[in-house]
């Protein structure tokens, strides 16, 4: 999933969940979970074009993902769990992200953290995948935020 849906389901994690190492917990391990589920982003296909376009568009959504997420809810959510829940939804591939710079060349852990999370993710194109994202998405926001 893109970091901003993950990040999302951090903070609708953050909504429910008001103990920062529970929600971190479940926000880490939610990550893998929705990314079972086909979904679309940037890693969909990115063979096709140069690695560093993809790693741009990943790095610049991820950093809209920490800053709008956190922007939109600080004011609903204890700010200190809310950012706590988003570090750890999206901590899964920060984990792998330096495979992805520096292959061939990454330290071998890296490698191996990149091929444990490919076993379990699940990509598919756009448009069913985005709809497939956002249809999660919308449903861990009902659940954090509106379900009481």
């Amino acid at each position: 999933m893109t970091s901003i849906s993950h990040a999302l389901i951090g903070a609708a994690i953050a909504a429910k969940v008001p103990d920062p190492t529970l929600a971190a917990t479940i926000a880490f391990g939610t990550h893998f979970v929705c990314d079972a589920i086909p979904h679309w982003d940037w890693g969909t296909n990115w063979r096709l074009r140069p690695r560093a376009v993809t790693g741009f568009l990943a790095i610049t959504e991820t950093f809209v993902a920490l800053v709008g997420t956190f922007m939109l809810f600080y004011k609903l959510v204890n700010p200190m769990v809310l950012a706590i829940a988003i570090f750890f939804s999206l901590i899964p591939d920060w984990l792998e992200a330096p495979y992805y710079l520096l292959m061939p060349k990454s330290p071998k852990i890296f490698y191996y953290l990149y091929k444990a999370q490919s076993l379990i993710h699940e990509r598919l194109d756009a448009p069913w995948g985005v709809i497939t994202q956002i249809t999660v998405v919308f449903a861990f926001l009902f659940v954090g935020f509106v379900w009481k």
